[in-house]
């Protein structure tokens, strides 16, 4: 009994000694880890340290707790009753992403900052010159770039984030959420003093004197690896300026523009020769860091802006057409309000403004619509006057065009009867166009053409108008067929004419014969006179010339023979010459009765007479 007793204690014996050596050897095994190529080990002290100071999590100093230095790969052993090894693996950074890194140990962060500053530990691979050089809790500036790191992630935190991709035509405007705050009066950031690789390099930002808020720098297509909890960046299409149009850049960059303290006295008298510009409205600029309007405007192209440091406002310099017309009226347009088309490299974009068409009322009470259409132009040069003074080209339309146009034509309408306004449409055209353009050249526009599309007349007026037309006409048409009536009896006439034109020829060409034959005989009958008279005077002169001899020739006889004797010696020479008859010629006698001498004295002279003409 005493020996089963004696065999059986040793066999309890060492069962127990082998089953104790068997947990010996498993604790002892349990303490070896095996770290591999793409792991990372990860220390645990259980006990037998002191305890961590308060507030710390990561023991630096061998505390108990989470040890900030890992284990590199290899085969590794710890009494597993004080120490655990745990193993992670490898942190991977793909391409095209970043590591955003969170620590849960650390300094706490500084006073106003969001962010804790880059510290010396080697891509935070070293978790104990992380915490030793100062490294502070929460979120950390720099990230970490594709590739592979050892890090210890339970002090670690890392977030897998995509790359900043800025696409083709997309610019980037950066908001920076840690830095100096931005100060009073800014709205867009100070540059920073120094280089900070497009905002890639955060701590460089940071040690620049980066501020928070809108920078002014942009980010042009391309990727970029930022840090998404220092930086925000929203994406803005890049500006076009299309052809036909200027912009003028409004700058928000710099500290805000001084104003007066006071607002500007109020004259009880209006003077409407006032200036219209302000100084305030009228302040052009040409410093990019300076807030205000920009002087010169940009020419037609793609620019990459800041939408938030500038605010780029189209201008157009073409043509500007202004409507006020009806919508289903003969007027050629048909769209209501302001249109844009699809704004393009090589497009040009037609500004078009319309408004309902002008009602007036006429000296004589008739309601008149009219349709009218205003053109006008913005020089490149006078853009950013016009943008200084109403702000946008839709202002000035609302604010100077319309009000101008409608009273004009509302004006001119209550001065003339309707049929009147009507029919001096090319006056008012003109008197209005001239009017528009004294007042657009205060605001630096030009007004190159106003015309009056259509006037809508009263539908009574226009009948009694027709009639009176329509009679007008009548008339007219009867005194064309009395004019026609005339030139046909004109015609008729000249017809005739034709007909005896070989008739009146003939007598013309008599008549030319005659007055010839006239002419002639004329000249002959002046060349008989003028023969004549010469004769005349030659007889005359010789008679004469007979008559003074024959008187010196009777003078001398008379001297000689005396007067009596030379009398009766001329009768006998005339006598001689039978000049003088002394014997009867016819002698008739008859019975001595009355009738017969009167008979006789008839036959004698009848005689004589036959006598005379036969001689």
């Amino acid at each position: 009994m005493a020996l089963f007793d004696l065999i059986g204690g040793s066999a309890i014996t060492t069962l127990i000694l082998a089953l104790v050596g068997l947990i010996v050897l498993i604790i002892l095994l349990s303490g070896f880890a095996l770290v591999r190529a793409d792991e990372v080990g990860i220390l645990t002290k259980k006990m037998f340290g002191k305890k961590l100071p308060q507030g710390k999590i990561i023991a630096t100093e061998g505390e108990v707790g989470v040890q900030a230095d890992t284990l590199m790969p290899g085969l590794y052993w710890r009494v597993p009753i004080v120490w655990k090894i745990s193993k992670t693996r490898v942190t991977q950074i793909p391409q095209g992403k970043i590591g955003i890194i969170e620590s849960i140990d650390g300094q706490p962060l500084q006073r106003g900052r969001l962010l804790g500053d880059d510290v010396e530990c080697n891509s935070f691979q070293d978790a104990k010159a992380f915490l030793k050089n100062g490294g502070r809790k929460g979120p950390q500036v720099s990230i970490l770039l594709p590739g592979t790191y050892r890090i210890n992630t339970a002090i670690f935190r890392i977030e897998l984030a995509p790359a900043l991709e800025v696409p083709k035509e997309m610019v980037g405007v950066v908001v920076a959420m840690d830095g100096i705050p931005l100060p009073s009066g800014f709205i867009v950031a100070p540059e920073p003093k120094g280089e900070h690789k497009h905002f890639q390099d955060g701590q460089a930002f940071i040690t620049s004197e980066g501020y928070r808020g809108p920078q002014l720098e942009t980010l042009q297509p391309g990727e970029y690896y930022i840090n998404n909890r220092l930086f925000e960046v929203t994406l803005y299409s890049v500006t076009v300026v299309p052809p036909g149009y200027v912009a003028v850049v409004i700058s928000s960059v710099g500290k805000e523009l001084a104003s007066s303290p006071m607002a500007p006295a109020v004259s009880t008298m209006p003077n409407l020769n006032q200036p219209i510009h302000e100084a305030v409205e009228s302040l052009l600029i040409n410093e990019r860091n300076q807030r205000g309007i920009f002087r010169d405007p940009i020419a037609p192209g793609t620019y990459n802006l800041n939408n938030i440091a500038y605010k780029a406002e189209l201008v157009p310099t073409s043509a500007i057409t202004i409507d006020w017309a009806s919508t289903s009226g003969p007027s050629e347009t048909k769209i209501i309000g302001k249109e844009r088309s699809e704004v393009g490299q090589s497009a040009k974009i037609t500004e078009f403004f319309k408004f309902s068409q002008l009602r007036v009322t006429s000296k004589d009470g008739f309601q008149l619509d009219v349709d009218v259409r205003l053109i006008i132009r913005i020089p490149p040069p006078n853009a950013p006057f016009v943008i200084a003074r109403f702000g946008t080209v839709s202002n000035l339309i609302e604010q100077v065009a319309h009000p101008l146009i409608d009273s004009s034509f509302r004006n001119e309408a209550g001065k003339k009867a309707a049929m009147e306004f009507v029919h001096s449409r090319t006056e008012l055209q003109l008197q209005a166009l001239e009017k528009a353009r004294e007042e657009f050249s205060k605001y630096h526009v030009e007004v190159q053409g106003l015309l009056i599309a259509y006037i809508n007349v009263d539908v009574q007026l226009l009948e009694t108008q027709t009639k009176k037309e329509i009679a007008v006409q009548q008339q007219k048409q009867y005194e064309q067929e009395a004019l026609a009536q005339e030139q046909r009896i004109a015609v008729a006439e000249k017809t005739a004419r034709a007909n005896q034109q070989e008739n009146v020829i003939s007598a013309k060409l008599s008549i030319e014969i005659a007055a010839d034959r006239a002419e002639a005989a004329r000249r002959e009958a002046e060349g008989i006179r003028d023969a004549t008279k010469t004769k005349a005077d030659g007889t005359s002169y010789e008679n004469q010339q007979v008559g003074e001899g024959l008187a010196a020739a009777y003078r001398a006889q008379t001297e000689v023979l005396g007067q009596q004797n030379v009398a009766a010696l001329k009768l006998f020479e005339e006598i001689a010459n039978g000049k003088i008859v002394i014997t009867p010629e016819v002698q008739v006698t008859g019975g001595g009765q009355d009738s017969g001498n009167l008979v006789n004295a008839l036959l004698a002279t009848m005689l004589k007479k036959s006598k005379t003409t036969t001689q």
